[in-house]
């Protein structure tokens, strides 16, 4: 059986992203396993989390540098 991740959107904080492009602003949905559900426009790009002090993306692929950038954005908001 699969387990269930309730991530919860009342605790959900936006970061800006710097993208090739151009930059968005980012939504992101903690849960209560310490993943993070990261949303796009209302589209869910990536699930990331932390793992054994590494910052590693548990679903979809998102590049370095925004995987870089939502690290250190992440740490940021709950330092």
């Amino acid at each position: 059986m699969l387990q269930q991740i309730a991530f919860i959107p009342q605790h959900q904080f936006h970061v800006l992203i710097n993208f090739k492009d151009d930059e968005r602003i980012l939504a992101i949905l903690p849960s209560e396993a310490g993943r993070f559900r990261v949303v796009d426009q209302g589209k869910v790009i990536a699930e990331v989390g932390f793992k054994e002090h590494s910052f590693i993306c548990c679903q979809g692929k998102l590049d370095n540098n925004i995987m870089t950038q939502l690290e250190h954005q992440i740490k940021n908001h709950y330092a």
